[in-house]
C-alpha cells in the first residue's frame, strides 16, 4: 500500500477514534440525564404522596370516630337484646312469640354488632398502613437523596460538565427538585455541545472521503466514511 494510502487510512482512523470518544461522552452525559430525571421525578412524586397524607389521616380520624360510636352503639343495642331474651326465658308467663322475636331482634343486634366492629378494625388497619406508607415515603426520600449525591459526584467528575452542575444536590424533596431541574438544563447544553462535536467529525470525515474518492459523500457516520476509503485504497 502506498504511503499516501496509509497516511489516508491513517487520517480515517484518528477521525473514527475521536468519534468514539465524543460518542462515549454523548452516551455518559444522556445516561446522567436520564438519571437525574428519574430521581427529580420520583422526588416529585412522594413529594405529592406526603402532602397528600394529612387530609388523608384527617379524613380517617373522622370516619375512626364514627366507627367507634356506632360500634358502641351496637354493643349497647346487643346489651339490650341479650338482656331481653335473658329475662323472657327466665319468666314464668314467657310467650314463645315474644321471645321468638326477641331472639330475632337478638341475631340483628349481633349481626349489627359484628358489621360495626369489622368496620372499625378495618379503619385501624388502614391507620396503621398509612403509619407504613409514611416511614416508606420518607425512606424512599432518603435513598433518592443518596442516589442524586452520587450523581452529583460523578458530574463533577467529568470534565465536560461546569461546576454548577455538579453542586450538592441537598437533602429534601424541595431541594432534589430544584437541583433536578438545574442539572438537567445544564446537561442538555452539555449534550448539545457533543451533538455538534460529533456533526463536525462526520462533516470532516465526508470531506476526507469525497477528496480521495473524487465524488460527494453524505455519509451519516465516520465509520462508513472510513470504510469506503478501506475498500478504495487496500
Amino acid at each position: 500500500m502506498a504511503a499516501d494510502a496509509v497516511s489516508l487510512l491513517s487520517d480515517a482512523a484518528e477521525l473514527e477514534r475521536r468519534d468514539e470518544v465524543v460518542a462515549e461522552k454523548l452516551e455518559t452525559i444522556r445516561s446522567l440525564a436520564d438519571r437525574v430525571g428519574a430521581v427529580r421525578a420520583r422526588a416529585g412524586e412522594v413529594r405529592t404522596a406526603l402532602e397528600g397524607l394529612p387530609l388523608e389521616r384527617d379524613e380517617l380520624r373522622r370516619r375512626l370516630d364514627e366507627a367507634h360510636a356506632d360500634a358502641a352503639r351496637a354493643r349497647e343495642e346487643l346489651e339490650r337484646a341479650e338482656a331481653r331474651v335473658a329475662a323472657l326465658e327466665s319468666s314464668r308467663r314467657k310467650r314463645e312469640d315474644e321471645l321468638d322475636r326477641a331472639r330475632r331482634e337478638l341475631g340483628t343486634a349481633g349481626e349489627a354488632e359484628r358489621d360495626a366492629e369489622s368496620r372499625l378494625a378495618r379503619l385501624r388497619e388502614r391507620s396503621t398502613e398509612l403509619d407504613t406508607h409514611e416511614r416508606a415515603l420518607a425512606g424512599e426520600g432518603e435513598a433518592l437523596a443518596r442516589a442524586a449525591a452520587e450523581i452529583a459526584a460523578e458530574l463533577r467528575a467529568n470534565d465536560r460538565v461546569t461546576e454548577a452542575a455538579g453542586r450538592e444536590p441537598g437533602t429534601t424533596l424541595d431541594e432534589l427538585d430544584d437541583w433536578g431541574g438545574q442539572v438537567r438544563s445544564a446537561l442538555f447544553v452539555v449534550r448539545g455541545t457533543l451533538e455538534t462535536e460529533r456533526e463536525r467529525i462526520v462533516v470532516e470525515a465526508n470531506a476526507l472521503g469525497s477528496a480521495v474518492l473524487g465524488e460527494p459523500l453524505g455519509a451519516s457516520s465516520v465509520a462508513l466514511v472510513r470504510r469506503r476509503l478501506e475498500e478504495r485504497l487496500s
